[in-house]
């Protein structure tokens, strides 16, 4: 009661900010579809037309408003030095995105730096030292400790860049996920972490109206690989003071993005392709060109999410019981990725041209 109470007495200043940040990050993602940063339909291509993208940069903008607000008004403060360095990191990748945008850096340059921001970030903030089970718990190494949360970092970043391949995909998946990890953070009276996953859930909702269902403007790497970075840093902070299943059940939140690139991933090297190459591969690059809409595929990428986060926060109590979801999550993910690419079986394609954005 204490900890709602606090939250309430606080909540005022950072609300109207959260609002504020929302209605910046449509003005501004309605200010740079007039830019001429656009992506072009290629033989990947899941959409027709030239279309603007960079779309990242209103998000970015409208997170500025609660950082600020949260940063400087009571209750909160962010005098805690792993916040800044995670707000300082979150942007350097979002402007990373920004200039593969614009200019298209070779993917081996944008994953070295990437995985420079990963390390940065896993030594800086909150390395995962421990696994833990109901009766006892496994520690690791330290540089085991910082590697392991790196590698975290970089794969949950460039998962939703991966997965930001359909109109409102991953804004909308993203928004169910960050309101899971809000609610187990509040459970918790992480409230810090929980404001700082509101403002990026707020800032999605003022951009996704302009990005679902025949998208005018696409998140871009700008936008994906912030989007990916903030909310591994995030569940990073929550591991660090949550219970002991905290681990399990931030990696169970995500499951269905990290389900389809791990095992597409998979798929891709048991057939001796380039794992650094562009492709449409995905599963839900599949069941788009079979004729899912990309509405629908939205729609049920985020009641996947939906359902982890609920499972999520039904075990939470038990660090067993939240590993058990998981790994029973995982094997349903096998199954249905093996089941899908059997009866939708293709040939791969070529590996010389970027990946669509949509």
């Amino acid at each position: 009661m204490g900890r709602v109470l606090r939250f309430m007495l606080i909540s005022v200043p950072v609300f109207f900010a959260l609002l504020a940040g929302a209605v910046l990050s449509y003005v501004v993602t309605r200010m740079a579809m007039k830019w001429q940063v656009l992506d072009h339909p290629n033989t990947r291509s899941l959409h027709s037309v030239s279309t603007p993208k960079a779309g990242g940069i209103g998000l970015m903008a409208g997170m500025s408003l609660p950082l600020a607000v949260i940063g400087f008004g009571p209750g909160f403060g962010l005098h805690n030095t792993q916040v800044l360095w995670l707000i300082l990191l979150a942007m350097l990748t979002g402007l990373l995105g920004l200039y593969d945008d614009i200019r298209d850096l070779p993917a081996k340059l944008k994953f070295l730096i990437l995985a420079f921001f990963s390390l940065a970030l896993s030594a800086l903030v909150y390395p995962v030292s421990y696994f833990y089970l109901d009766q006892g718990q496994i520690a690791l190494p330290f540089f085991l400790a910082i590697l392991g949360t790196a590698l975290w970092v970089f794969v949950l970043s460039n998962a939703s860049n991966f997965m930001d391949g359909a109109d409102g995909l991953i804004a909308s998946s993203a928004i169910i996920a960050g309101t899971g990890l809000t609610v187990l953070a509040f459970d918790q009276g992480q409230m810090l972490v929980a404001v700082l996953a509101l403002a990026l859930i707020f800032s999605l909702l003022g951009f996704l109206p302009l990005n679902i269902v025949r998208a005018r403007i696409f998140l871009g790497d700008t936008g994906a690989l912030f989007i990916g970075f903030w909310l591994a840093g995030l569940a990073l902070m929550y591991i660090e003071n949550g219970p002991p299943g905290a681990l399990y059940a931030v990696v169970l939140i995500f499951m269905p993005w990290l389900s389809d690139i791990l095992l597409t991933m998979a798929w891709r090297a048991r057939h001796g392709h380039d794992l650094l190459s562009a492709h449409n591969d995905h599963l839900y690059q599949l069941f788009l060109r079979r004729g899912l809409s990309h509405g629908r595929m939205a729609f049920f990428m985020a009641m996947q999410s939906a359902v982890c986060v609920m499972l999520a926060w039904v075990f939470r109590a038990s660090a067993t019981s939240e590993l058990l979801a998981l790994a029973a999550i995982a094997v349903f993910a096998v199954i249905i990725h093996w089941w899908a690419r059997a009866i939708m079986a293709s040939p791969a394609s070529g590996d010389n041209e970027a990946a669509p954005e949509h």
